[in-house]
C-alpha cells in the first residue's frame, strides 16, 4: 500500500502553496535580474518528487515555497542584503511570521 503525503520533506508542514521550485526559481530570476544579473543566473529550482502537483506546470513536488524561498532569502542576504530584502517583500511566504514565531 502506498501512501500519499503533501507535506514538504524539509519542515514536515502540509505544502499550501503548491508551486514547485523550478517554477518559483524562474519568477525570482525575474526579480533577481533587475538588480543583480550575475546572482539571478545562479537560482535555479531542483527536482524533489512528491505527491503534490505544481498547479503551475503539473509536476510532481515536495518542497514548499516557504522552505525554497528561505534558500534562496538566504543565498541572496549573503551576497546583497539591498536584493535580500527587496526579494523578501515579494516572495515572503511567511518567511518574516517564522522568523517572529523563533523569537
Amino acid at each position: 500500500m502506498r501512501v500519499t503525503t503533501y507535506q514538504c520533506i524539509e519542515c514536515d508542514e502540509i505544502i499550501t502553496t503548491p508551486v514547485c521550485s523550478d517554477c518559483l526559481a524562474k519568477q525570482m530570476r525575474i526579480m533577481v535580474r533587475e538588480y543583480r544579473p550575475e546572482l539571478a543566473r545562479k537560482i535555479r529550482g531542483f527536482k524533489l518528487e512528491g505527491d503534490m502537483c505544481c498547479i503551475l506546470c503539473g509536476k510532481n513536488m515536495s518542497l514548499c515555497a516557504h522552505c525554497f524561498s528561505k534558500g534562496i532569502y538566504e543565498y541572496l542576504q549573503e551576497r546583497d542584503e539591498l536584493v535580500a530584502k527587496e526579494f523578501l517583500n515579494r516572495f515572503d511566504f511567511d518567511l518574516r511570521k517564522s522568523w517572529v514565531d523563533l523569537s
